[in-house]
């Protein structure tokens, strides 16, 4: 069974990893990029145009909408029904345009503030972008550098990392380059391996890179999030005010039709009065308004 990477003195885990102190040649540092893949997190799949398209739909007021102009094109208002089908429909297109630029955004703001890492490969320190570390790397690290990926320490000199992106504590860590005693350890536990997304805040190291991607602590961590949706707040009260409003558009709604009726209103009028009611209180702009907002919000 083989020792977990903080038991191993560095000479056995160079050999584990078939690289050297000198690093990597840039032929095998090729070849494992190709076989392990880039070093980076995994990411949600991208959403398609139609599928933004449709959310936009997503809401108690868009349907109680939809509702209300089959009602009314049941009853001969062609002309009111479309018109109300088609606010629905560019209300849609404005935010599913909106939405895309915004991720477009993300996306290119993400390429935009990607790091690198300082490596050893053929004797030779190279800067190379993060996504292009892979396993038996050595990487050199210095106050201010985030940690490219799981790695264990070979040297190090007065090295304290911040370890909040994994643990939430802001507490500088101290680190070491000795082995450590065989017994199962937490990764915080772990105190000479650096991992990946925290930061070093003092002190200079020399690391073996032992993991990347999906395989860093970091990385086991995305995936298991990664099929959590989460909802900001505001559109949680959006989706609560709708269902309010809806409520009491219902609530009035019948209340007038009853009392129509008693009053011996014929039944299409009061259809009529009822869905115009509903049209006239209920905010068309609001899904588009809260996308927007939320659109906004990224630039």
């Amino acid at each position: 069974m083989e020792r977990a990477w903080y038991e191993g003195t560095t000479e056995e885990l160079l050999r584990r990893l078939a690289t050297s102190e000198q690093g990597l040649t840039a032929p095998e540092a090729a070849r494992r990029l190709r076989e392990q893949g880039e070093n980076i997190l995994p990411e949600a799949p991208q959403e398609s145009a139609a599928a933004i398209f449709l959310r936009q739909f997503k809401s108690p007021l868009i349907y109680t909408l939809f509702l209300a102009a089959a009602i009314i094109f049941t009853l001969g208002e062609t002309a009111d029904a479309a018109i109300i089908l088609f606010v629905l429909i560019f209300n849609a297109v404005v935010g599913a345009v909106q939405e895309g630029r915004a991720a477009h955004t993300l996306r290119a703001l993400k390429n935009f503030v990607a790091t690198n890492a300082t490596v050893v490969r053929g004797e030779r320190e190279l800067v190379i972008p993060d996504r292009e570390v892979v396993t038996g790397d050595i990487i050199l690290l210095t106050s201010g550098d985030r940690v490219p990926a799981d790695a264990r320490l070979i040297e190090a000199n007065a090295l304290t990392t911040d370890e909040a992106a994994l643990t939430g504590e802001s507490e500088p860590v101290e680190k070491t380059d000795a082995p450590l005693p065989g017994r199962p350890r937490l990764p915080v536990e772990t105190e000479n391996i650096v991992f990946r997304g925290t930061y070093v805040l003092t002190g200079v190291a020399k690391a073996l890179v032992v993991a990347t991607g999906e395989q860093t602590v970091i990385g086991n961590i995305s995936k298991g999030i990664a099929g959590v949706e989460t909802e900001v707040p505001l559109r949680t009260d959006i989706r609560n005010l709708s269902r309010l409003i809806v409520t009491a558009v219902g609530i009035i709604g019948s209340f007038i039709f009853i009392a129509g009726l008693i009053a011996g209103k014929p039944v299409r009028e009061m259809f009529t009065t009822v869905i115009s009611l509903a049209v006239s209180i209920i905010p068309e702009g609001l899904p588009i308004v809260l996308t927007l907002v939320l659109a906004v919000g990224v630039f």
